[in-house]
């Protein structure tokens, strides 16, 4: 979809750099984070035909590796003790975008880590890129 072939590769002359950048002659990486606070779901991912998808260095995955156990305010309050790991990768991508128009966040509403640390994201990006 969107000139990004099945092996990653690109066809036609679309607007990829919005959503990817470009890793070699070919082949686009997506401007992505994939940030959980259980490794459970993560996992699948690195195992799956998609791991090679994804940047290896935009995935954060909780040291505790507990999760937060469906409570928004241990997703929250993980969120803020975790911020400067991944800001430091919410930074890298913002600094290597030409220019920069926002953030799009998938994230559950139910749970702990996509309640709570969703909402602090919202906040964090909010105060850190404001308009």
């Amino acid at each position: 979809q969107r000139g990004i072939l099945e092996d990653f590769a690109t066809a036609g002359d679309d607007r990829k750099d919005v959503f990817f950048y470009q890793a070699d002659d070919e082949h686009y990486i997506p401007r992505a984070l994939l940030l959980d606070m259980e490794p459970r779901v993560i996992n699948v991912i690195q195992s799956s035909e998609y791991a090679e998808l994804y940047n290896p260095e935009n995935v954060f995955i909780s040291k505790d590796g507990g999760g937060a156990g469906n409570n928004w305010a241990k997703g929250y309050s993980t969120a803020e003790k975790v911020q400067e790991e991944v800001f430091d990768m919410v930074d890298r991508e913002a600094d290597g975008s030409d220019s920069l128009e926002g953030f799009v966040l998938i994230h559950s509403i139910a749970g702990g880590t996509g309640s709570g640390m969703g909402s602090f994201l919202l906040e964090a990006i909010n105060d850190r890129y404001p308009k």
